[in-house]
């Protein structure tokens, strides 16, 4: 059995600090897996649907789906359990439909079905607003939130692991950071040489020139950073609907980007199957999925057969039960007949009726 992380180019940096950390095999191209092996998938992209052995976690398949926000968010909106927590969308090609008819108002917001942080966010306030995002591609445009909170809640296998919200971080060192980083490794990907001294006086200028905090787009490189907050501090609309969103999309795991007004209403933005992670968020997943490959690894206990004094006589009625077995089977004794028995049925009623001659209720 062989566990391994799937990644794709995106989202390799994180990928590759959790296959260490569980020590577990990573890899970039889509694996072949036997049978029996766990494929955890952070983040991968593909452009069609794939067929893969083994357990999964994280289908390719789900990731691919959810990566075209405007089809998760129509998921989402179809759950009646979550219908609330939607803000109300329409493709481009309706969205004029829309307003005239006093179904949507503005501020709305202008999205492409496939985008990554605060890319391809465009604001309207006019029509103007909205035929100039169309034409630089706004695929649907959403009714604006007016956001009081925003939070990262992470959850796993239907539970929440962690959560954090954003909080401003207008501070220099960690804004030019952040876009060192991103330079550095861009560089590395593609054999560029840089200057660091040149990078860092040109990042300086940028600062400078930033508006920061931007207060529409709630990111890391505008002015925003993650903070901890207690999980038992959440409120449980909040985790419900966070909860929900993942397994509506068809996920495992994810980090769902969510929101609380000024009525306290929760609202789901979206998951995202490969976040960056580092710290305390780093090692929640790796605990996380440490416990969760022990128990996929763990074979399953099958219960013993209920042994009676009844023995082949019940079993030997069961037989006759699901009438696709025989009495001889039976008789070669009380667990084998019953293991005949069980393999013979079909349907649920023929199961029902031999667990009723098994429990003795016929």
């Amino acid at each position: 059995m062989t566990t391994r992380i799937w990644y794709s180019g995106a989202t390799d940096i994180t990928g590759r600090a959790l296959g260490e950390a569980l020590n577990i095999l990573g890899v970039r191209e889509k694996p072949t897996p036997a049978a029996n092996d766990i494929t955890i998938c952070w983040g991968v992209k593909t452009d069609r649907d794939h067929t893969l052995a083994g357990k999964i976690l994280n289908h390719p398949n789900a990731i691919r789906k959810n990566r075209n926000k405007l089809e998760a968010l129509k998921l989402m909106a179809a759950d009646t359990n979550l219908t609330s927590s939607i803000a109300k969308f329409v493709a481009s090609g309706a969205i004029q439909t829309e307003i005239n008819a006093n179904r949507m108002h503005y501020p709305i917001v202008g999205r492409k079905s496939h985008h990554q942080g605060g890319k391809g966010f465009w604001l309207c306030l006019n029509k103007g607003h909205v035929d100039a995002a169309i034409a630089d591609g706004a695929d649907y445009f959403q009714q604006f939130i007016n956001i009081v909170t925003e939070y990262r809640v992470h959850v796993f296998c239907g539970e929440v692991i962690y959560a954090v919200k954003k909080v401003e971080n207008v501070n220099e060192d960690s804004w030019t950071a952040y876009r060192r980083d991103k330079i550095t490794d861009y560089a590395q990907k593609n054999n560029i040489s840089i200057n660091n001294d040149t990078v860092n006086h040109v990042l300086k200028i940028m600062f400078k020139e930033a508006q920061l905090p931007n207060r529409l787009i709630r990111s890391n490189h505008q002015g925003w950073k993650f903070s901890s907050v207690s999980i038992a501090n959440l409120p449980a609309a909040l985790k419900n609907a966070a909860i929900r969103a993942v397994k509506t999309v068809g996920l495992d795991f994810a980090a769902v980007d969510c929101a609380l007004d000024e009525a306290n209403h929760p609202w789901i933005i979206e998951c995202n199957s490969g976040p960056g992670l580092d710290g305390t968020t780093l090692e929640k997943y790796v605990e996380a999925f440490r416990n969760k490959i022990i128990a996929m690894e763990t074979p399953v206990a099958k219960p013993a057969p209920r042994e009676t004094t009844a023995g082949n006589k019940t079993a030997a009625a069961g037989v006759s039960a699901v009438g696709a077995a025989n009495a001889d089977s039976a008789s070669k004794g009380t667990v084998e007949g019953m293991v005949q028995i069980m393999n013979a049925v079909r349907t649920p009623d023929e199961a029902r009726a031999v667990i009723d001659l098994l429990m003795g209720r016929r």
